[in-house]
């Protein structure tokens, strides 16, 4: 793969974190003003790792040309994998893989191959 193709892939990434964060800032400061409970925080998440993964793998499939769905569940594989190992490196936490984690990266890989799918 050339260096051109990495960094585009890499440009997607960065803004499906920027995406992130910027979806949770507007998410946390609704939850806040409302009062909503964890089952709302939780729904929110969601809902984030869904949407940017779909945009990532649209994205990523758009670029491709080929493969599409391949190049969004890769990319989302790529972001859950940053999301997991940050979690465990910044609580200081062994990895530990239950029902939840598989439960994340199943809705960020199926959001990212649909979206790479979608892609024109």
């Amino acid at each position: 793969m050339e260096k051109k193709n990495i960094l585009n892939y890499a440009i997607i990434l960065a803004g499906m974190f920027i995406a992130s964060a910027a979806m949770l800032a507007a998410m946390s400061a609704i939850i806040w003003k409302t009062g909503a409970g964890a089952g709302a925080v939780s729904a929110c998440v969601i809902i984030v790792y869904i949407l940017s993964n779909f945009i990532g793998g649209f994205v990523a499939g758009k670029k491709a040309g080929k493969h599409k769905f391949l190049w969004g569940i890769a990319v989302s594989v790529v972001y859950f994998a940053v999301i997991f190992v940050a979690g465990i490196w910044f609580m200081g936490n062994e990895p530990v893989v239950r029902p939840e984690v598989i439960t994340g990266a199943m809705v960020c890989i199926i959001s990212g191959m649909f979206g790479g799918m979608l892609a024109p």
